[in-house]
């Protein structure tokens, strides 16, 4: 997060906007991981969430002379970003409930999404971190809320923005902002209830405990731990996940590749227009663009 302060920013925007490239790269230098990070795990696909950050970024220089300083810069910047997000999400089919259980049923199908998967983790560098993919797995589930939902428990409870402000980021009152945040807490409740083995032993997932076994034992990181008690309620259950969610490197960490693998696969498969026969694994790899957001 920025340690400027709001005369500060809005100084800078004024530089920038009279022709400072340097102060704008300055303004937007603090906030383009967090803001990637939440693209990444709204739209739950790494070359989209990247081609995201870079029109927000473009957006917001072209915009800067309306930045007056009454919000943040990194709460106005979001609001961009969260505003194209939402857009491409509306043209998108949402995730079904059961998204994870039938993908990982057509992942093990998959010749080609099974090699590209032993490539990956037979890489010296990578390292499995079940952390990691509890995140993943938490924007898995959440592609099969609303998007403004998805978007309102984000901005609250991983990026933590405090409520005016995350209300201010998605363009709604307070009111319709608790309300969004409320149903997605409840949906989410209810969907890892009898969901997730990490929280209780009727849970039918243990995905993140196959994909540890799938990797050569050198680099298997942690073996899974419970997130909470089985017999913790489920508004703990969730609060323990988010944490979890909130300090996990998910876009960064060891083991991103196999998650940008198969967050690909499952946009793909969850996405594409009924009928659509589904690219190979390896066509949608690409390496991330270098430049700035």
């Amino acid at each position: 997060m920025s340690s400027l302060t709001r005369a500060e920013e809005r100084a800078l925007a004024d530089e920038a906007v009279a022709g400072d490239r340097r102060a704008f790269e300055r303004l937007l230098r603090p906030h383009v991981g967090p803001l990637r990070s939440f693209l990444y795990r709204m739209i739950a696909h790494p070359e989209d969430a990247q081609d995201l950050a870079q029109e927000t970024a473009l957006r917001a220089h072209q915009k800067l002379a309306t930045f007056r300083g009454s919000s943040s810069f990194r709460t106005w910047l979001f609001a961009i970003g969260s505003r194209l997000c939402l857009d491409l999400l509306r043209t998108r089919r949402r995730w079904p409930v059961e998204a994870q259980i039938e993908g990982e049923k057509a992942a093990l199908a998959s010749t080609s999404l099974m090699q590209s998967l032993d490539e990956i983790v037979r890489q010296e560098d990578f390292r499995f971190e079940y952390r990691q993919h509890v995140a993943y797995c938490f924007s898995c589930v959440a592609r099969s809320l609303p998007p403004e939902e998805s978007a309102a428990l984000l901005l609250r409870e991983v990026y933590l923005f405090d409520g005016p402000a995350a209300a201010k980021v998605l363009g709604m009152s307070a009111s319709t902002f608790r309300h969004r945040l409320s149903a997605a807490r409840e949906t989410m409740k209810s969907r890892f209830e009898g969901y997730c083995a990490l929280v209780g032993k009727q849970g039918v997932c243990y995905q993140c405990a196959a994909l540890r076994d799938h990797c050569p034992e050198e680099r298997r990181g942690d073996a899974p731990q419970a997130i909470a008690a089985a017999e913790a309620s489920a508004d703990d259950k969730l609060r323990h996940r988010l944490r979890v969610v909130r300090d996990a490197d998910l876009e960064g960490g060891s083991g991103h590749e196999v998650h940008e693998l198969l967050f690909r696969f499952m946009s793909d498969l969850w996405e594409r227009p009924p009928g659509e026969a589904a690219p190979r694994a390896s066509d949608r790899r690409r390496p991330s663009s270098q430049s700035g957001a």
